[in-house]
């Protein structure tokens, strides 16, 4: 089976090398990104589409390129921003106007015109120290990063942290709160993944964690068709503090994906990943014997993700996605799950009901001039039949709404305000290896299920090297629903932020500062206030803690 897997995820990309066309997906945590949401909120772009990132070198670059028409109309920040940006995406520019030898004026530690293209080397480095209360932790990473196109229509893209913790006071379970989750260098740790919500950050579990991250591109492209092997996060549907969709909660995982830019203001994206369950599969796993020495090999279920979004602009400033997803286990590759535009749900009923399909949409309004609105909601279960009766509507979604302000009431001020709420059995599923989860992190929004977050910042860049934030920020998250109240008829008995209740409450202020390309220095303050009911050790009441750090080479 997975050399028929192989045959069919090669087929994908031979046709693809004979047209001349490049890509390289861009991280998003670039500021780009950024940048771009601000100019399409003034209402200088007409068609860009955001709800399914990374996007391209090539989309972004486009984006730039048609703000160049209103770049007299941006404040100066604003125009210092984006020939900044011009800048950073010149031989993306160039290839755009058609220039048959594009360059690059960005600068990297090294830069080589290849055969078609040209190959851009970087390494990074980045330590962080942090304080909270009597506890202390250092982070330290180390990168290695290169990209860059080849033969006209190949694009490439590979990224390696090296990544060192230690300290008094480490997550390493990476439990409430946005930060990416790890795997142990050392070894895995198998954890079940509907069991990560009771696990606690107060836990000692080892003074020191290593561990590395890795993602990786290659893609064709063939006109409008892009097509790529990658290892990565998808970022879908809208959020500040996480994505309720898909996030980069969970560590990346491999995957074939194919992009269509269908025309102007619609796009098509689908993608295939293999996940990994982190349940053993016992009738595969064994011992071995050597001369006293045992060791038990566990095997873990496979499991696979497939899913696709359509994504258009209804009219200019009125952005609409919709997609579906299905996670599916113990078998596999699945071919039903292989054709791109597959109805999932009516695959699961195909294959028995025993697979676990989700449906998603969003929403991104940029109406009013300086102001972005933006919705997105995930359908784990619903009955559509019995929707407002609350014992047996099965209401497992989530949604998060959200908007900013931009230049109101002076220039260069940005007013952001997000609310997202997941109610109980969301992300869950009967069956352990068919969550919607990854080495045991959620793939979706960090805050689980049967949570909700609210936070308000006012963020103000006095020159376009320095970023000034303020924020509030309150989370609370009940216990997991159990399974037998998940599945049974009246699920009415477990309410929102039923069981042990964990809150956090925060206010501080973030400082950003980039005294030269690609070297930034950042710092944290902020009073912070928990409590937990599970786990009364873990309270605190107005804490001050902070961090501050410097990275060189990283997005």
């Amino acid at each position: 089976m997975k050399k028929k897997f192989l045959l069919c995820s090669l087929s994908l990309f031979i046709i693809p090398m004979l047209i001349h066309a490049q890509s390289v997906y861009l991280p998003a945590s670039h500021e780009v990104y950024e940048f771009l949401k601000r100019m399409d909120a003034k209402g200088y772009l007409s068609n860009y589409q955001d709800a399914s990132k990374p996007l391209s070198r090539m989309y972004l670059a486009q984006q730039l390129k048609e703000l160049e028409p209103s770049s007299e109309s941006m404040t100066s920040l604003e125009r210092a921003t984006y020939e900044f940006y011009k800048t950073e995406f010149n031989y993306e520019l160039l290839s755009l106007a058609d220039d048959p030898e594009p360059s690059e004026t960005r600068w990297h530690l090294f830069s080589k015109e290849i055969d078609g293209g040209i190959f851009n080397f970087d390494i990074g480095y980045a330590l962080t120290a942090e304080k909270d209360g009597g506890l202390k932790n250092t982070i330290s990473t180390k990168e290695l990063k290169f990209y860059g196109y080849a033969f006209k229509n190949v694009g490439f893209y590979f990224n390696f942290d090296d990544n060192k913790q230690w300290g008094s006071n480490l997550n390493y379970y990476r439990t409430n709160t946005p930060e990416k989750g790890i795997i142990n260098s050392a070894g895995s740790v198998h954890i079940p993944p509907y069991s990560l919500d009771l696990i606690r950050a107060a836990d000692p579990v080892t003074p020191e964690v290593n561990f590395d991250e890795i993602d990786v591109q290659l893609s064709w492209q063939i006109g409008a068709f892009t097509f790529s092997l990658e290892k990565s996060n998808n970022i879908w549907g809208y959020g500040e503090n996480g994505n309720i969709i898909f996030s980069n909660k969970a560590p990346s995982y491999p995957q074939i994906k194919m992009r269509v830019h269908i025309t102007d203001g619609f796009d098509f994206i689908y993608f295939h990943g293999a996940l990994n369950s982190n349940v053993t599969d016992s009738l595969k796993s064994y011992f071995v014997n050597y001369n006293g020495f045992s060791s038990l090999r566990e095997i873990d279920h496979t499991k696979y993700i497939a899913a696709h979004q359509v994504e258009m602009t209804l009219w200019k400033g009125i952005d609409f996605s919709l997609g579906e997803s299905v996670v599916y286990s113990d078998r596999g590759p699945e071919l039903m799950y292989l054709i791109p535009v597959m109805f999932f749900k009516a695959g699961e009923h195909y294959n028995g009901d025993k697979d676990n399909c989700q449906f998603f949409g969003s929403l991104d309004l940029n109406i009013i001039k300086n102001t972005n609105l933006y919705f997105s909601v995930f359908i784990d279960e619903l009955n559509t039949d019995k929707f407002f009766d609350s014992n047996d509507s099965r209401r497992q979604l989530g949604f998060t709404i959200g908007g900013h302000l931009y230049d109101l009431p002076l220039e260069n001020i940005e007013l952001s305000a997000e609310y997202t709420r997941t109610n109980p059995g969301l992300y869950s599923h009967k069956y352990p290896s068919a969550t919607f989860t990854n080495n045991g992190y959620v793939l979706g929004s960090w805050i689980g299920q049967n949570a909700d977050d609210a936070n308000l910042s006012l963020t103000y860049r006095p020159i376009r090297q320095l970023k000034l934030s303020v924020f509030q920020e309150v989370y609370r998250k009940g216990s997991p629903m159990p399974l037998n109240d998940q599945y049974a008829g009246d699920q009415g008995g477990f309410s929102f932020l039923d069981g042990m209740l964990h809150v956090e409450r925060m206010f501080g202020v973030n400082v950003l500062y980039q005294p030269l390309r690609d070297v930034y220095i950042h710092g944290n303050a902020q009073i912070h206030s928990l409590t937990d009911e599970a786990s009364p050790a873990q309270n605190i009441s107005n804490q001050f803690e902070f961090n501050v750090g410097a990275r060189i080479g990283f997005w």
